[in-house]
């Protein structure tokens, strides 16, 4: 928890980095990722401050990331400062899991538009607590609560993604300088990021009843992802019709419901087989319930097959926030 004597800072531009080798490699987040297509690739710059870390993100491909954040670990996602950026930003599911203000310990899925660069930001409770007081983190679970992103306010949107993007410059400017940067000057850059945010008012806005049935759908995938799913069953749960539901993902995700599940199973495959005895028992626990032509379309997206995948670990290590434990 203890401020870095130089920040650190770590760039994956332009070098095929994926999901499965990046979230390995969080300390202080659990993280699995469903792309939309394929699979997707991200370029991210890190600036780690210690208790603080920033993370810029620009994924090739959207999808929909499922985060899990530490015992210690409270976090935001915030836009660049750019009109247009905060404009589509605000139209992003909101709400519960789809929040873009997370307190610890909670679960979220963040959905990240293809070549739009965001930032996620993620701090120790603690050390915020000590920075801003206990107050001001209570004041912080009101944004948590709220059901539609629009809600918040846009310029004040703005102002934070430019404090976030200020912390950023003048990490690059100590490393440059080999000038450290101070507790006092550390804790003024988090107070410019969160304080705006906790001071601002929330609007009365209620989630559009298309964001209602997207966030329930992916809910209920996401917990019976392992068992088969019906469209009707999917539909009946959200109470809509097959049609609108499907209506409803084309609209937002730019998918099928179908492909969204078909998706969703295959990198979750990918995953366990990490950590799996068997190909067979990762597909069956991931929701293929026969191995069919799964072997094909596995090797097409992730370019290997299963059997290769088996039991072997990325060997890639950010090693990001191990202080936050």
């Amino acid at each position: 928890m203890d401020v870095n004597n130089q920040v650190v800072i770590k760039t994956y531009q332009g070098q095929g980095l994926s999901y499965f080798d990046l979230i390995q490699s969080f300390s202080c987040v659990e993280m699995t990722s469903t792309p939309l297509t394929g699979d997707a690739l991200i370029d991210i710059d890190v600036v780690d401050f210690g208790p603080l870390l920033i993370i810029k993100r620009e994924n090739n491909r959207s999808s929909i990331d499922e985060i899990k954040f530490g015992k210690y670990t409270l976090a935001c996602q915030i836009p660049m400062p750019d009109p247009e950026a905060i404009r589509d930003f605000l139209n992003l599911p909101g709400g519960d899991r789809y929040n873009p203000f997370q307190l610890v310990g909670a679960t979220t899925q963040w959905l990240v538009p293809e070549h739009t660069p965001t930032y996620h930001i993620q701090a120790d409770a603690r050390w915020l607590k000590t920075v801003l007081g206990a107050q001001a983190l209570k004041d912080y679970s009101e944004l948590c609560k709220v059901d539609s992103r629009k809600a918040y306010d846009a310029s004040v949107l703005f102002t934070v993604a430019a404090a976030v993007q200020h912390a950023v410059e003048v990490a690059k400017e100590s490393t440059q300088s080999q000038v450290p940067i101070s507790a006092s000057h550390l804790n003024s850059l988090a107070t410019d990021i969160w304080l705006p945010c906790i001071m601002s008012d929330l609007e009365e806005v209620r989630a559009s009843t298309r964001q209602k049935i997207l966030s329930k759908a992916l809910d209920y995938i996401r917990e019976h992802h392992s068992n088969p799913i019906r469209l009707t069953d999917l539909a009946g749960f959200v109470s809509t019709s097959v049609r609108n539901l499907q209506i409803v993902f084309k609209q937002e995700l730019g998918v099928s419901p179908s492909r969204y599940i078909q998706q969703f199973r295959l990198h979750r495959f990918r995953h366990r087989l990490a950590s799996s005895s068997s190909v067979s028992e990762a597909a069956y626990n991931s929701g293929f319930k026969h191995l069919g032509r799964l072997t094909e379309q596995y090797a097409r997206v992730f370019s290997n097959y299963p059997s290769e995948d088996l039991l072997i670990a990325s060997d890639f290590k950010l090693e990001l926030g191990v202080g936050f434990e």
